[in-house]
């Protein structure tokens, strides 16, 4: 790793925690600099711009990750059975994510911090790559519920994502340090996010909701968190 390489990934360490303990806007880039040991006070101005720059390449770096134990589980799903079923797919969605949750983490409480307004708009910009298997989740998801009106599955998608992300978040930080039933919870935690969801993508769509999709605009307004990854996979 060269010098730069180097002092550009301990900047991005740096952020990530700092991000997910005190907050995007609380945070200067002078502050990130100086904790992350570097003796230049504008290293991460130099290294990254802005700080939606940062954001989002700490995003593609931690999602790069995901995305890559979420494509392999895809494969093996697809190999193994004909076609995936509902609640298999919202396993693969889920549990690549909640894998990354231990008492040292800070990736769900980041992305709890960036999935809000304004800042998931730094993500508009990021590596497709990053996501392609959420993508392909939401597209096979889709697909097997093709009988549910697509803005109420986008609408559930996004609130499915919600949910697993900020549940995630608060269990990263409430774990407590060394306690052996930590991998239990979170295990426990998964599988309940995982069940919610698979109810929710599920459940019938009831006569007010039918009613309310023949009166208008279906639209989700622009400062919903999740559309911009969820796309029209999620029946945009």
């Amino acid at each position: 790793m060269t010098r730069g390489s180097s002092a550009r990934a301990a900047i991005a360490a740096a952020a990530l925690r700092m991000f997910a303990e005190r907050g995007i806007d609380a945070v200067s880039l002078r502050e990130i600099t100086a904790a992350a040991g570097q003796r230049n006070k504008s290293a991460a101005q130099y290294h990254f711009g802005t700080k939606e720059q940062l954001v989002r390449e700490i995003f593609e770096r931690n999602a790069r990750e995901v995305n890559a134990r979420r494509q392999r589980l895809l494969d093996a799903l697809t190999a193994a059975e004909r076609g995936p079923g509902v609640s298999a797919l919202v396993d693969a969605l889920i549990r690549p994510l909640a894998e990354t949750v231990d008492e040292h983490s800070h990736y769900a409480r980041f992305l709890a911090q960036v999935s809000l307004h304004p800042w998931i708009e730094a993500l508009a910009a990021a590596d497709p790559e990053v996501t392609s298997s959420i993508k392909a989740v939401f597209t096979a998801l889709a697909e097997r519920l093709d009988h549910v009106p697509a803005p109420v599955l986008r609408t559930r998608l996004a609130l499915g994502m919600t949910l697993t992300v900020h549940a995630l978040a608060a269990c990263e930080r409430g774990l407590p340090p060394g306690d052996p039933d930590n991998d239990r919870r979170t295990a426990l935690l998964t599988v309940n996010l995982v069940d919610s969801l698979v109810g929710s993508l599920t459940a019938a769509v009831s006569p007010a909701a039918l009613d309310l999709l023949a009166g208008g605009s279906a639209t989700p307004a622009s400062g919903w968190t999740w559309p911009l990854l969820i796309g029209a996979e999620g029946g945009g």
